[in-house]
């Protein structure tokens, strides 16, 4: 039997690896990829089965299904505690699973390779065993699960300076991600048809948009109601970028661009601005930049200009536009 012996945050721990059946380890009903909808369950209703559901629901999973039924099994060992409850790799073995029950007579999926965390082992150690697999490197939980990972630590017994120090955060990152987490556990999944469908976690960014967006934050004192307005419009598909998220002050400075956000869309609002503050429109904002370039023009630049055909041509043609536009428009006049 294989051992390895891994320093996690300066403690040793020396793993096993086995060969495990897929249908005699259990899943944990704690992993952020199911968590939130397990907790939607009433507590008898916690099962193998539920998170069994939960995880084949989702489309990575029969994705990894198809992937180790092509390489032959699972390649990369997941992780154990000593009674067998899965610590990492959740959808692994429910993918497995699947497999075996679409072969049952091929080997390659009767077992799967595991890392056997040691009887002893503190929930801590685990924990930041996890997070060095998951939030420390590029593979792993997406966005919203990572940012649930780190709220979990926080009220646990690390401080968001700590949790910063080791996934190269900033405190005040690991203090908005948490937010954004809240915001869409309290207010944004409630508000949809289906709380539990996880095509709502990649929406995750918006939030975190939201929450770092400091005019957006000082308009929430004014607005009280606003986080609930966003996560409306996210729920409808008026806000579907993180951009749009950004872009929100603007319009939310204007009582009518936001009406038309509400009645239509992010669309109509911008619209509706562009039509109101040239500005807005792509050809008066570069034209608007262009001047305030050229007014910024340094001597060597000057020079550089006044022994340049090419160039004077460039600023001669674009003067003879301009005179030609505003004399059309001005003879209209």
């Amino acid at each position: 039997m294989a051992k390895y012996v891994r320093n996690i945050q300066g403690q040793r721990v020396e793993l096993e690896l086995e060969e495990v059946d897929p249908n005699k380890v259990k899943l944990d009903p704690t992993n952020p990829r199911v968590s939130y909808s397990m907790r939607q369950l009433e507590e008898h209703e916690r099962t193998e089965a539920a998170c069994t559901l939960l995880l084949m629901t989702q489309e990575e999973t029969e994705h990894l299904k198809r992937s180790i039924i092509l390489s032959g099994g699972v390649q990369e060992p997941i992780y154990v505690r000593h009674d067998y409850t899965i610590a990492e790799g959740n959808r692994r073995v429910v993918a497995v699973r699947a497999a075996r029950e679409g072969h049952p007579d091929d080997p390659r999926f009767a077992t799967l390779p595991a890392w056997r965390i040691p009887r002893g082992t503190s929930s801590d150690v685990i924990r930041n065993l996890l997070n060095e697999i998951h939030i420390g490197s590029v593979r792993g939980w997406a966005p919203y699960e990572k940012a649930l990972q780190m709220k979990a630590l926080v009220a646990g017994d690390l401080t968001e300076s700590e949790v910063a120090e080791r996934y190269r955060l900033t405190p005040n990152d690991v203090r908005q991600q948490i937010a954004a987490v809240d915001m869409m556990e309290t207010i944004y999944f409630p508000v949809t048809a289906d709380p539990t469908d996880v095509e709502h976690r990649s929406k995750f960014s918006y939030f975190l948009e939201f929450v770092k967006n400091t005019r957006l934050q000082q308009r929430g004192y004014a607005t009280p109601d606003l986080a609930e307005r966003l996560a409306v419009w996210v729920r409808d598909g008026k806000v579907d970028t993180g951009a749009r998220v950004r872009r929100l002050p603007k319009i939310l400075d204007s009582e009518e661009a936001t009406r038309l956000l509400d009645v239509i869309g992010f669309d109509a609002a911008e619209e509706y601005l562009r039509s109101k503050n040239p500005e807005e429109q792509e050809l008066y904002a570069l034209l608007a930049k262009t001047r305030i370039r050229l007014n910024a023009l340094t001597v060597e630049e000057l020079i550089e200009l006044k022994d340049s055909e090419d160039r004077q041509h460039i600023l001669t043609s674009l003067h003879s536009e301009l005179v030609k536009i505003l004399e059309h428009v001005h003879g209209d006049a």
